[in-house]
């Protein structure tokens, strides 16, 4: 059924009772009978605001991995780009972020889907009697301080989390069992993001004998100046921790890596898809739609605070068999058996 705003009145409706008719005979007919009165329920309080605001730090592709996803989520319940659904990005400036959440809610809309840390504290902090649904898969959000609990936020604060510490030390299994003797890896880190995962990256590494290097990277186009950093170490391999900022151009990423014969792994699997060697995460067209499920829950009166936080219920393992040769790496065949999608 098509998603339709509720227009209206705050007025009372009527009940179809003559203008004569004196409030103590009017009392007596809500004694006597139960009235079915209209549930004004909060969705239908918010009138004209039943907009989504959706904010991204970096940039908005529609036709990008992501922005296909949302966008087929967001017409599947009959919102309209530009119309109830308003696309906003910080082009990379953080700062601009308070302004941008400031806008969305001006143009009235009900609830903010915002990616990203930055853009999580930029809307609790602008707009904080504003509903928000988090795409925000590098933070945790309970140690962050972000909500009470996973299953119960408590706040204005919901969405989709990812505990990323959890899975350092299964990136760094993958790329030893490609490149067996694996001495050095280079953790490409956006400092905008919590430590979090960074230190879990270090600490798996220091576990399994692996020296660890920073690569401290705040914008896409910065990956070709910090993997040349790590000279030409044949038993040198990349992590990509999360960051919505350094994902969002996944072939700058893939074309700096393969320039450097580096092989990469991160959770992001568009990265593979562009010529990164592996990805390691959550079932994507799966889990990022539910955001935008979550919003329309909140428009029809559901409360944040009452809304669990989502978490990835299925993980993909993506090799790039192109990508691989090109490095000349062979992929042991038990892990080609374990994939779930091999691109040739």
């Amino acid at each position: 059924m098509p998603y339709q705003a509720v227009g209206g009145t705050d007025k009372m409706p009527s009940l179809g009772l003559g203008t004569k008719m004196r409030r103590r005979e009017f009392i007596g007919l809500l004694g006597g009978s139960t009235v079915a009165w209209p549930v004004v329920t909060r969705a239908q309080s918010l009138g004209s605001s039943r907009k989504i605001g959706y904010l991204h730090p970096y940039q908005i592709d529609p036709g990008s991995f992501i922005g296909s996803v949302l966008g087929q989520r967001w017409r599947e319940l009959g919102f309209v780009e530009g119309e109830t659904v308003l696309l906003r990005s910080a082009q990379g400036d953080i700062a601009r972020m308070p302004g941008l959440i400031a806008e969305l809610v001006g143009l009235g809309v009900g609830v903010l889907v915002v990616v990203g840390l930055a853009a999580v504290k930029a809307a609790l902090s602008a707009a904080p009697a504003m509903p928000v649904v988090a795409i925000d898969l590098e933070t945790d959000p309970v140690s962050a301080g972000l909500v009470g609990s996973w299953a119960r936020p408590g706040g204005n604060l919901t969405g989709l989390f990812l505990d990323q510490a959890s899975l350092t030390g299964k990136w760094l299994e993958l790329l030893r069992q490609v490149k067996p003797g694996l001495k050095n890896v280079g953790l490409a880190w956006d400092p905008s993001t919590r430590s979090d995962q960074l230190e879990a990256a270090q600490n798996a590494a220091r576990a399994i004998g692996v020296e660890s290097l920073v690569l401290k990277v705040n914008r896409p186009e910065e990956f070709q100046a910090a993997f040349g950093t790590l000279g030409n170490e044949a038993a040198t391999g990349v992590v990509l921790l999360g960051s919505p900022t350094l994902t969002a151009n996944a072939h700058l990423f893939s074309d700096a890596a393969l320039k450097f014969k580096l092989p990469t792994i991160c959770f992001f699997k568009p990265v593979s898809r562009a010529g990164g060697l592996m990805t390691y995460g959550p079932a994507l067209e799966a889990y990022f739609p539910r955001a935008i499920s979550m919003a329309h829950k909140i428009l029809n009166g559901a409360k944040p605070s009452d809304m669990p936080i989502e978490r990835p219920d299925r993980y993909e393992l993506v090799i790039n068999m192109k990508t691989a040769k090109a490095l000349g790496l062979e992929i042991p065949t038990a892990m080609l058996g374990t994939a779930d999608e091999v691109l040739e």
